[in-house]
């Protein structure tokens, strides 16, 4: 293992503010070397150096968020909204009975998926995002509340909202200690917080290493455990109530998108395929990539399934109360 001072010095742990931090491993992003840091003591892992802010907010305008007037690309964008309903029904359950209106918060809403499928259940809803996000693509703006900027300044009433979400955010943010402070704020005293974030201790993450799909770097700028996320959740007086590594959504693909991209085919390619963001030339190689994905779909799915059973899932899904079970 390399140290920390091979890496430029990444400083204390930003999470427990412990010294006893190592480099797993480094990755090459635009030229530059990038590394992969670990606290010893709460388990979190961040990208060192720090990303630069205004390279990422023109990429996400231009490339993250997909060429398309959506995301993705129109059969997949119906594939995830399928999800979506299923997923907000689900996690409606979690709000007690009683509450007939439901306050909703989505912590990274995108086009307001989540929050559209919200609405037809009944809710009242906000959704937050990154101000580089085009709003042309917001849904249903006369009955959602849009706000992008910093959650910290945004104007939003402590204690209003019975449900906040962030599905695959806080590994982005920049200081994911301090957001969830501001969320405990927002949060009703029986209110419930929903996250899912990619699970680093996950086998796919140990096995992929710089590979692995779900690293993403340099969007994420944070790598969670289920211990870094205890520790984080803890410290602001949460308490778990569900946990879960099974994501039919994002984990069968992601461990196929793994696999191509430790075959040597070019990072996230058929990923970025799927966003509308294929380079000229390079038609017949995604094509290929695919019918490959499509021979072991199956067997990659029931691998999934097996893996998310034994804790070591991709994805690593958490739902947070104050009141406590």
């Amino acid at each position: 293992m390399q140290t920390a001072e091979n890496s430029r010095s990444p400083g204390p742990c930003p999470l427990c503010n412990s010294s006893e931090v190592g480099v797993l491993f480094s990755i090459k992003i635009h030229s530059s070397p990038t590394f992969l840091v670990r606290c010893k003591a709460c388990d979190l892992a961040w990208t060192h150096p720090r990303p630069d802010r205004r390279i990422l907010g023109v990429s996400h305008a231009s490339g993250y968020y997909g060429g398309q007037t959506n995301k993705f690309i129109p059969l997949v964008q119906k594939l995830r909204e399928g999800f979506t309903k299923a997923r907000a029904r689900s996690t409606l359950s979690l709000i007690p009975q009683r509450i007939r209106t439901p306050r909703i918060l989505d912590m990274g809403c995108a086009e307001g998926r989540m929050l559209k499928a919200f609405l037809g259940l009944g809710c009242r809803c906000w959704g937050v995002e990154h101000p580089s996000y085009p709003s042309r693509r917001f849904l249903h703006r006369d009955r959602i509340t849009y706000l992008t900027g910093d959650i910290q300044t945004l104007p939003l009433q402590e204690a209003s909202f019975d449900l906040i979400f962030l599905w695959h955010v806080l590994e982005h943010l920049e200081d994911p200690d301090k957001a969830m402070d501001r969320l405990c704020e927002l949060l009703t005293p029986e209110g419930v917080l929903v996250l899912a974030v990619p699970n680093f201790k996950s086998l796919e993450a140990k096995g992929f290493k710089q590979a692995w799909f779900h690293l993403d770097i340099p969007w994420h700028i944070f790598h969670f455990s289920e211990q870094s996320l205890s520790h984080l959740a803890k410290k602001h007086g949460l308490h778990l109530i569900e946990k879960s590594t099974l994501c039919m959504e994002q984990g069968p693909y992601g461990l196929l998108q793994s696999l191509l991209n430790v075959m040597g085919w070019p990072r996230n390619e058929l990923y970025e395929a799927f966003k509308g963001n294929l380079k000229p030339g390079r038609a017949l190689p995604v094509v290929a990539q695919l019918l490959m994905s499509i021979g072991v779909v199956v067997p990659a799915s029931l691998s999934s399934l097996f893996i998310s059973y034994t804790g070591k899932g991709s994805i690593l899904r958490c739902v947070f109360t104050k009141a406590g079970p």
